[in-house]
């Protein structure tokens, strides 16, 4: 198996989550993560150095799904965009993972990729590199953040505990 096989083997899931809880429409999720692997072959085939491939595809995903709600927002209306983020997109999903999409779907496109990946269990180095984000400022942005979301499920009627 050639590095790049190798790199998509360990990484797609990985990827596709975070895409996925990002936009919160599995229709759409496998098309970025598609785009993230290419941006990626690409990148090794001109022997760009990845030193941290893992963050470095995030970094590549999460641009994408930040594109994507942007371009969405824009061509959408509001009740839209409300009628997608409650919409049943597989027969696995839960009531509970449908109302934190709701939720996550509240938040501006980088509070929402602050909160996937602290839900991903990334160290705040790696929510830094990938987010853009200084070190120094990522706990007090992600515990605003945080709060945020908790009032969003809070209106929602969803109790946390």
């Amino acid at each position: 198996m050639n590095h790049f096989e190798n790199i998509y083997t360990e990484n797609y899931r990985l990827i596709f989550n975070v895409v996925q809880k990002i936009i919160g429409n599995t229709d759409d999720a496998p098309d970025i993560v598609q785009e993230t692997f290419i941006v990626l072959y690409r990148a090794l085939q001109k022997n760009t150095k990845v030193d941290y491939p893992r963050s470095w595809l995030y970094r590549v995903a999460v641009n994408r799904s930040i594109d994507y709600l942007k371009k969405r927002n824009k061509n959408d209306n509001i009740e839209q965009a409300k009628s997608i983020a409650t919409e049943e997109h597989s027969f696995d999903t839960t009531e509970q993972q449908k109302i934190i999409q709701q939720a996550l779907n509240q938040l501006k496109p980088e509070e929402k990729t602050l909160a996937v990946l602290y839900s991903e269990g990334l160290s705040y180095k790696e929510m830094a590199e990938i987010s853009g984000i200084k070190f120094t400022s990522i706990g007090k942005t992600l515990a605003r953040t945080l709060k945020k979301l908790g009032n969003e499920l809070k209106n929602l009627n969803y109790d946390m505990y």
